[in-house]
């Protein structure tokens, strides 16, 4: 079997080396070299090709401050004879990672493509004059060698085909569209063999070709779609009852390649009932919803869906709930996503560029904990040391160590912070205490009021009381008792009209009357001479106390 076999028609490559001895800022990002190779290429079955493919010297800075170079290409473009005898121009977008192809019929659309990929390693060339060449012609004589390399093109590709030959009934009709807007009609004399081409031989009917004539390409191709998927005769009736492109004045965009494969995938996985109930719908509807759910399942770059999973999806909803396109555009879209990169060379380097500037992080940051230590503990590190990885280890180690020092002294002064927050507590709780005591003692028993007389709670089932016989809250203190001093306003047959809880920061802050009452309205006139008893033994009142509404403050004497 013969082999694949190719040679150069045309190299020519130059590079400035001036950009090199440049700092830093002047370095990233810049282009320094600029190469054009044209290549022939001759395949196992005696077609030829031609790839041109212009390259680009670009300077980047690592993230270790060394300054590093390499060559790219942003576009690559082919020529090729394919097996139908009809030449295709193929353009390679890497940075989009798009890909677009079309036939071409014409000498001016390879000169065109020739001419501005030298015009612009041409224009690079005189913007660089100090530029130094390595492969090809000086720069005077590249438009020659290009002028020639078109030649050899020619020569290795063959006569162009001619488009009102190959194409009899769209001679009126110029390429200007897709390719699949006319490849159905090569070589065609009538609709028939456009239908066939559509079709199939086997699926041809005499109606599909009385349809093919009716109907326009796009329309064509939507149902060429559906293409051993359904029986035939469900795509005449659905071709009859659909209006011709004049009939309609609603604009259907072209479906890509790529969407027309995506669209394909999904009919594919579709049960005939649900793709009979598609058909019944209007073209432009199925067509427009399809395309999008194929957009999100036929994405070059990332992220894509698994299509194996749709007829699981289909039945697990039940096919007479998948109404039509719509519906199966939700379920495409509830499909799991799938990762796929599409440069495993381009992740490697990212991978790699990622370490690289972690492995900076960490030098940086052994650079910054060892000017805390005493002088000549350790080495300072650059990259060249730190590439080192027994040095790179031993000083992995020496942080590591470093951290749990600074840990443990963090530790100790935390226990030692918490030790004595513990002990002032101890200590405030105490001299509550015995404040707390002092008051108790000073007011237990004393006279309040004609009739009435303190009495102070010495336990929690006392305060228990309380809060039953007012209907308050004052039994929830209990945690408060012996800190606070909680005292009752009673009669002389023990029953309690009052509550008061007064605490060493600021005295009085609630005196009230069941349910929370005020005082005035518990006791009435009764209740000021109980303030005034409480000033008189020097027992302060905080200035928002509650129950203190329609009452005095006692004046305080010094």
């Amino acid at each position: 079997m013969p082999e694949r076999t190719e040679h150069a028609v045309l190299y020519i490559k130059y590079v400035d080396d001036a950009l090199a001895e440049q700092g830093a800022a002047a370095v990233e990002g810049a282009i320094s070299g600029m190469s054009l190779r044209i290549l022939a290429r001759t395949l196992p079955d005696g077609r030829t090709s031609v790839a041109v493919s212009l390259y680009r010297r670009v300077h980047r800075m690592r993230a270790s401050g060394k300054a590093f170079h390499y060559w790219t290409h942003e576009k690559l473009t082919s020529l090729a004879r394919t097996k139908k005898n009809l030449v295709v121009l193929r353009e390679i977008d890497r940075r989009q990672g798009k890909s677009t192809t079309r036939h071409v019929f014409s000498e001016s659309v390879v000169e065109f493509w020739i001419h501005s990929l030298s015009e612009t390693l041409l224009r690079w060339m005189h913007s660089r004059p100090q530029a130094r060449r390595l492969e090809g012609p000086e720069p005077q004589g590249v438009s020659n060698a290009v002028d020639r390399a078109i030649i050899a093109i020619r020569e290795h590709i063959g006569e162009l085909p001619n488009w009102d030959e190959r194409f009899p009934m769209l001679q009126d009709d110029r390429q200007y569209r897709l390719a699949s807007s006319y490849l159905p009609y090569l070589d065609c004399h009538n609709h028939a063999q456009v239908a066939k081409n559509l079709f199939g031989v086997r699926a041809y009917r005499r109606p599909l070709a009385r349809e093919a004539e009716r109907l326009d390409i796009s329309t064509l191709n939507w149902f060429a779609m559906f293409r051993g998927l359904v029986p035939v005769d469900w795509l005449i009736d659905a071709m009859r009852t659909t209006e011709t492109a004049s009939d309609s004045n609603l604009y259907q965009p072209p479906l890509t390649s790529l969407q027309q494969r995506g669209i394909r995938s999904i009919l594919r996985r579709t049960p005939q009932p649900v793709l009979r109930r598609i058909l019944n719908e209007p073209v432009h509807q199925a067509r427009r919803t399809l395309a999008d759910a194929a957009n999100c399942t036929a994405h070059r770059l990332a992220v894509t869906r698994d299509l194996n999973l749709l007829p699981e999806m289909i039945a697990a909803r039940g096919q007479r709930r998948v109404r039509g396109s719509r519906d199966l555009e939700h379920l495409v879209r509830d499909l799991p996503a799938i990762e796929r990169w599409h440069d495993p060379r381009g992740l490697a380097a990212q991978r790699a560029m990622q370490e690289e500037a972690y492995a900076l992080r960490e030098m940086e940051h052994y650079n910054h904990e060892i000017r805390l230590l005493p002088e000549g503990t350790a080495q300072v590190a650059d990259w060249n040391l730190w590439k080192d990885k027994a040095f790179r280890a031993q000083a992995l180690d020496l942080i590591e160590d470093r951290r749990r020092q600074l840990m443990a002294v963090h530790d100790r002064e935390r226990h030692e912070r918490e030790e004595a927050r513990r002990l002032e507590r101890i200590a405030s709780q105490a001299q509550r205490h015995q404040w707390a005591l002092q008051t108790a003692a000073l007011l237990d028993g004393r006279d309040a009021a004609p009739g009435l007389s303190f009495v102070v709670a010495r336990d929690a089932e006392t305060l228990s009381r309380w809060g039953a016989m007012l209907n308050n809250c004052i039994g929830g203190y209990a945690d408060e008792l012996e800190l606070d001093v909680f005292v009752a306003v009673c009669e002389a047959d023990g029953l309690v009209r009052l509550n008061l809880q007064i605490t060493q920061s600021h005295g009085v802050e609630q005196i009230l009357g069941k349910y929370n009452r005020d005082a005035v309205r518990e006791l009435g006139a009764p209740a000021q001479q109980v303030v005034d008893r409480l000033g008189a033994m020097e027992i302060s009142f905080h200035s928002n106390a509650l129950g203190m509404d329609g009452l005095r403050l006692p004046q305080r004497t010094h």
